[in-house]
């Protein structure tokens, strides 16, 4: 198998990706979104519909940088334009699943929307989450939390019932040696993941990831000490993700 995905789109919605230069140097597309209002960790309807109709008329569809993990709701709109069945394998440090109080999407309920609104969307798997009881886990969720030894590639793969496979990577599931957020992050390594990654791509039929999970700060921000430190790791993560990923279409952009 392998990415079926062609290009790398860069959605800059909150201007965390102006700093990374070296990631920027791919041959991409840039869809700005920063003029659309109440987004940042919820989203209201009409906002959601402006976003859906602007990222539908990009024409990369493989690699999506999505920006800080605020927004990684994004997520469930790139899951409603795929045709096929298929299973999203979420890498991530929370669940995302939300509460049944929550009535608008936001970061941390969009997968619970994906599974309610998207009916080719057949199992959702999420790896490296904190453990915690959550009672709306059912039986197309499965969850291998970040306590657990380390997650073999024969039992992630046996865990996939459909041929094709969506991946979305928040970037708080790594440790803090490998990126900075500004959520609380796990203890995956980025080779851990990355090797994760380079299973799934070359067993399954990969039909789209997106990235996220970036560390927000203002254009004043962008020379104070931790901002520097959360760009270089994120970068270097960002530019491993995208290699791996482009080294499994059959031809592909270099690095320039």
């Amino acid at each position: 198998m392998s990415f079926h995905g062609e290009g790398v789109t860069f959605l800059n919605i909150d201007g965390t990706y102006v700093s990374q230069q070296q990631l920027l140097r791919m041959p991409h597309e840039w869809i700005d979104l920063t003029d659309v209002a109440h987004t940042n960790l919820y989203c209201e309807a009409e906002s959601l519909r402006e976003l859906e109709t602007r990222i539908r008329q990009r024409t990369r569809r493989g690699l999506v940088f999505i920006g800080s993990g605020n927004y990684h709701y994004i997520s469930y709109l790139l899951l409603k334009e795929i045709k096929q069945p298929f299973t999203l394998v979420l890498f991530d440090y929370h669940t995302d699943i939300g509460t049944e109080q929550e009535t608008m999407i936001s970061c941390g309920s969009w997968v619970s929307y994906a599974l309610n609104n998207i009916p080719l969307l057949q199992k959702v798997i999420i790896i490296g989450p904190i453990l915690q009881q959550h009672p709306r886990f059912s039986s197309n969720i499965t969850i291998f939390p970040n306590e657990y030894p380390l997650l073999s590639p024969k039992l992630l793969l046996s865990n996939i019932p459909s041929e094709s496979v969506y991946i979305s990577i928040d970037k708080d599931v790594l440790c803090r040696d490998e990126a900075v957020t500004n959520w609380e992050q796990g203890t995956m390594t980025l080779s851990s993941l990355l090797a994760c990654l380079h299973q799934l791509l070359s067993y399954k039929r990969v039909v789209g990831v997106d990235v996220c999970g970036e560390y927000p700060q203002a254009s004043i921000d962008v020379l104070h000490p931790v901002c520097r430190e959360a760009n270089r790791k994120n970068e270097h993560a960002n530019l491993h993700i995208a290699e791996t990923c482009l080294q499994h279409v059959a031809s592909h952009p270099r690095f320039a």
